[in-house]
């Protein structure tokens, strides 16, 4: 429940007309400082156009929607290099209030069954090491850690490392 009401999700794919819910999200998740390894998302137009050269036997954009706000996105990328073709890397995030309600697992549960559709085997991940919560969502959904980078990330004096976390199909 979210302010009192059952909370009613719907996930589909994005479009080019959903750039700037996409943008709204992003700034939001970007604010926090916290998930991402950049300072700001995309601009509007570069989401949009990326969302227009979607070929959809590589490219996977998702949105979970509720009351019609977009309020998470996963992406999976299917690598083109034939001795790679058979991996996918997975950017997912949720907005704030949203979290740890299942919207994750939908979104994962979306990618698996489309991932499979195309062939890919193996799905692959970045993710901060102190995202607790996220790395707990991967593991229950079978990823494992493949790699560190020791203190990849750099805020200030703080460094982080960076986890690949992979995921057999």
């Amino acid at each position: 429940m979210v302010g009192g009401t059952a909370l009613r999700i719907l996930v589909r794919a994005l479009y080019p007309e959903d750039a700037a819910a996409w943008h709204h999200l992003q700034l939001g998740i970007y604010r926090e400082q916290q998930w991402f390894v950049g300072d700001t998302p995309p601009p509007v137009e570069a989401l949009s156009r990326k969302l227009l050269a979607v070929d959809a036997s590589y490219d996977l954009y998702l949105g979970a929607l509720a009351g019609g706000v977009l309020v998470g996105w996963l992406e999976l990328h299917r690598y083109t290099t034939p001795r790679l073709s058979h991996v996918a890397v997975l950017t997912l995030a949720v907005a704030l209030p949203y979290r740890r309600r299942g919207l994750g697992r939908r979104l994962l549960q979306e990618a698996y069954r489309w991932a499979r559709r195309v062939g890919v085997e193996k799905l692959q991940l970045n993710v901060r090491a102190g995202n607790l919560a996220a790395r707990a969502l991967y593991r229950s959904e079978g990823f494992i850690e493949e790699g560190c980078e020791a203190r990849q990330l750099r805020q200030g004096d703080y460094y982080e490392d960076n986890l690949l976390m992979a995921k057999f199909l």
